[in-house]
């Protein structure tokens, strides 16, 4: 026997429930409820900690087996499971009570049907909502993360311009306080180098003229020692030759004596520039095998004829002043006052060399004329006949040294 569900006896219409006044009495009652209990504060759940006792990555909420199961069994069939409806009573009984519990199960389905529609609509919606929801919040959170990485990548970018900016202005700064120090250095150390400079500069003038003083006193105590406090009266006619050291009474004339003690350097620093000319006349005698000696026109204080002495070379001089003269023989030295081209003519034997340091300068062009021929007789063959002059292309030697002089003749290149 089949029952029709959508027939009800008079019985079954007479009992129905309208299920807008059902839903009504449920509401009555939610708010009775709600103004029962108004005033019991629920407790206090922070939603942080929610969130925070299962935290969820992204995408993991739109995925998630929760959501997958509501949208799978949200909806339920609309057709009553009454025909499966069955009783382990046999027979008659039992099929009375099944016809009996299908009439129940279609009363109530007849009774709850609009709700359980409505239910499944809400449901529905719920889900749907739900849906909606994680892809808003998966939307959201991506978006949120992009923001905050783009915020992050801003946040940094700016960070390190303003890094950089702060780096080139120290760097600047510090570049700017380098060159002033460098700059401040270099002034402090080329005037502190200039100042060094001169004063190194007056402390060699002062040696200089320390020593220019020791050479002059030493002379002066050398010609009062040697001549004592005899007066000496020379005069030099305007027009005589040129002849140093002539004299009236017992004391030579010390004039030119003291002016190359003055001028010409200490004994010391004449030896040092004359120390070149020694080793040639010593070579040209040992590779010729000369025997005779060396003559030195003009040895003035003997430096020259100490230095051959040093070296074993037989020398001799000769000069014109007579203060000169006595200052070598003091020393042990061979040498003679008189004219030295006329002593080197009246020669009888070969000499090894011939050497006369700044004194051609002193002669005229026939007694340099004279001068070399006599070298040329009575040097051997393979001797050595040296000159030396001061230099006419140097100004500073021309004006300090030669024009000094007033016995000087005439400058030779």
């Amino acid at each position: 026997m089949e029952v029709d569900p959508q027939k009800s006896d008079n019985h079954e219409t007479e009992t129905a429930v309208s299920i807008p006044e059902l839903m009504a009495q449920i509401r009555e009652r939610i708010k009775q409820d709600v103004e029962g209990n108004k005033d019991k504060r629920p407790a206090f759940a922070s939603k942080d900690a929610e969130f925070n006792s299962t935290p969820r990555q992204a995408k993991e909420l739109l995925y998630s087996e929760e959501l997958r199961y509501l949208n799978e069994h949200y909806a339920h069939s609309m057709n009553p499971p009454f025909e499966s409806i069955t009783s382990h009573r046999w027979g008659i009984i039992g099929k009375v009570i099944v016809k009996l519990k299908k009439k129940v199960g279609y009363f109530i389905w007849n009774l709850f049907k609009d709700y359980l529609i409505a239910e499944r609509e809400f449901n529905a919606h719920v889900v749907r909502y739900l849906n909606d929801v994680s892809k808003y919040v998966d939307a959201r959170d991506a978006q949120n993360f992009w923001e905050l990485i783009r915020k992050i990548d801003v946040d940094v970018g700016s960070a390190l311009r303003r890094i950089e900016s702060i780096n080139d202005e120290q760097g600047a700064s510090l570049r700017t306080l380098e060159r002033q120090l460098n700059e401040a250095l270099r002034a402090a150390s080329y005037s502190t180098n200039k100042s060094f400079a001169e004063l190194e500069a007056k402390v060699a003038h002062q040696e200089e003229q320390q020593k220019v003083l020791s050479s002059v006193t030493s002379g002066l105590e050398s010609i009062t020692a040697r001549y004592g406090n005899t007066k000496n009266s020379s005069a030099i006619d305007a027009g005589d030759t040129i002849k140093q050291g002539s004299s009236d009474g017992d004391m030579p004339d010390c004039t030119y004596l003291m002016l190359e003690n003055r001028f010409r350097g200490s004994e010391e620093e004449v030896s040092r520039r004359l120390e070149i000319y020694p080793p040639i006349f010593a070579k040209a005698i040992t590779d010729n095998v000369l025997k005779g000696p060396v003559l030195e026109i003009g040895p003035g204080r003997g430096e020259l004829l100490t230095l051959f002495k040093d070296q074993g070379i037989k020398a001799s001089g000769i000069d014109v002043d007579q203060a000169m003269v006595d200052v070598c023989t003091e020393k042990g030295f061979d040498v003679q006052c008189g004219d030295g081209i006329a002593h080197l003519q009246s020669l009888k034997g070969k000499l090894s060399g011939v050497i006369a340091i700044q004194v051609v300068e002193h002669l005229s062009r026939k007694q340099l004329q004279a001068l070399f021929k006599a070298c040329r007789e009575k040097v051997a063959p393979g001797g050595i006949v040296i000159f030396e002059t001061i230099d006419p292309r140097s100004l500073q030697a021309l004006s300090s040294n030669y024009f000094r002089d007033p016995t000087h003749v005439w400058p030779l290149h």
